[in-house]
Formats: C-alpha cells, structure tokens, sequence
C-alpha cells in the first residue's frame, strides 16, 4: 500500500507541477504527517522531491525530473492513451489513464463513452453489461437464462471472452459449458445475469470469433427503398446504395438466412420491396398476409 502510495504521489506531481500536504492527504486518504513522512522516504532513495513554505508553496518535483518514456513515439504515447480512454469506458476507474497522462506530459479528452440510456431516459441491460464486463476482467464464470431464437429460455453456464458490438448491438462472446463451444449471446436476450466465483483459465484464440462468424448462414438480398426511408438506409448501409430513374434507394447486402430477418424488413413497413430472390418475396408475402387475417376482423 505504501508502495503504491509513494508511485502514486510521483505520478501526480509530474502530472500537475506541484501539490500541498493537505490535498495529497485528501486524495490518498491518508494524514498530513503521513505524506510528510512520505515525502522524506521519497528523498532518501534519490527522488528530487522537496517542500517550499509559504503561500504558492507547497511539494514539488524538480523540473529535471522525468520517468523513462524513450521507449515510446510521440504517435505510439498518443495510441496508448487513446486505448487506455478506451478501456475507461469499461472500466470504472482511472489511475492508468492519470498515470500515463502523467507520464507522457499529454492532456486528452476522453474520446470514448458507452451510455445505455435510451432518449426516454430509460437504461437497457446496462447490469447485464457491467456484470459481463466483470466477468471477463476477473475471469468469472458467468450464469445467465437465455431466450434463443424459438423463444425458448434456457440457463446457461458462459465463459466470458469479448464484449462485441455489431450491427447497432451488443454481444457476448464466450465459451458456452451447455454446448461445449463459442457462442454469441445478444444481451438484450440475456436475464438474470449473476457472477459465480469459479475462476476460468480458457485462452481466446483470436480466430475462434472469425471462424463463428463464418459459419453463419447468410442470404444476399435486393432491396429497394421509398425515398421516405432514406434517414434509416443511409445509417444501415452506407456504401451499398445507389438510386432508380425515381429516386427510390436501391441495396443489393448479405443478410442472416433467419427468422429474424423478416422482422427485420416489416420493421420498415411499406417502405420496402423485396426485389430478389423470389422465395424470400413470397415468404414475407405470406407472413404479411398472416398479420392481415389477424387484424382484418
């Protein structure tokens, strides 16, 4: 404790000039005593710390003194920071970050936050995220039910591996116990997320999430799009439009060979119109047909 106190006082000098005794007791929760003492620690194994009295006084470091940051470009000191701000966003803290912005005598606003808060003001499966992030930093089982794609719930017994965002949502990855292989699990499927205190040792092969991804059956589509629609094309396929003779939006894209892409295309109503391939055309046609004998009576 010690220890890191005395690191932790040398980064915060570097980082801001100087300190008095009294803010550094505030921030390390320590006395006014103890950081005097500490400072005299300092000093005796070579440290260039000193005390100046008076008002604007306070603990300084000399101005000659810097930690060794050779080893890093002025480019690779700025990658760092940016994936450690990175980092922050998952992590509820930010000694690192201070202590290398310390280190590199580089100030930067944090590029970077993840919020769960709908416009509403309502906040969607954001426990379910901090208990999966947890999991995956500490190496914690994880158990959860989870509705699959029939609608049925089952529990499962989840290594964690990667938190992944795709296709405007959020993903765990990990190893499943049930199934004895990686899966993907979409959070907003997941409910009752708990974390046990078995410790796994898996290792993530970096091709094991590629080689899932892979295996995915998928469908290529044409679709065309009324013009009102466009606010929503333009954001799910970007680089993939071109226009008619009328200004109606024209997408050609790979789509997942699922139920749930049909939900996916009645989500935009009567603005879209299935080009090819026919059989995808003539299942939604039925399933529109099934919604209007629901609803005619």
């Amino acid at each position: 404790m010690t220890q890191g106190r005395l690191l932790g006082i040398i980064y915060y000098l570097l980082g801001n000039g100087h300190a008095t005794a009294p803010a550094l007791a505030e921030k390390f929760e320590v006395s006014i005593r103890t950081i005097y003492r500490d400072v005299d620690r300092l000093s005796s194994v070579g440290i260039p710390i000193y005390c100046n009295p008076g008002k604007g006084g306070g603990i300084f470091l000399l101005d000659s003194f810097v930690l060794d940051k050779s080893l890093l470009s002025a480019q690779e000191q700025e990658e760092l920071l940016l994936s450690v701000q990175g980092l922050q966003a998952l992590r509820e803290e930010n000694q690192v970050l201070e202590k290398l912005q310390a280190l590199f005598q580089i100030k930067m606003d944090n590029w970077l936050q993840i919020d769960f808060t709908d416009w509403r003001g309502q906040k969607y499966y954001q426990e379910t995220f901090e208990q999966i992030k947890r999991g995956i930093f500490q190496r914690r089982l994880l158990q959860f039910d989870y509705l699959n794609q029939q609608g049925e719930e089952m529990s499962r017994w989840v290594e964690p591996m990667q938190l992944i965002f795709k296709s405007q949502d959020w993903y765990l990855y990990g190893f499943c116990r049930r199934k004895q292989d990686f899966r993907l699990f979409k959070l907003s499927r997941i409910n009752h997320c708990q974390l046990s205190p078995e410790i796994f040792d898996r290792e993530l092969r970096q091709a094991d999430f590629q080689s899932k991804e892979n295996q995915q059956e998928t469908i290529r589509l044409q679709l065309k799009f009324e013009k009102y629609q466009a606010f929503r094309v333009y954001e799910e396929f970007s680089g993939l439009i071109s226009t008619d003779v009328v200004g109606n939006l024209l997408v050609e894209a790979e789509f997942p060979n699922h139920d749930s892409l049909y939900a996916y295309l009645l989500s935009f109503l009567d603005g879209v119109e299935v080009l090819e391939p026919p059989e995808v055309r003539q299942k939604l046609a039925k399933k529109l047909n099934e919604i209007f004998q629901k609803y005619k009576s």
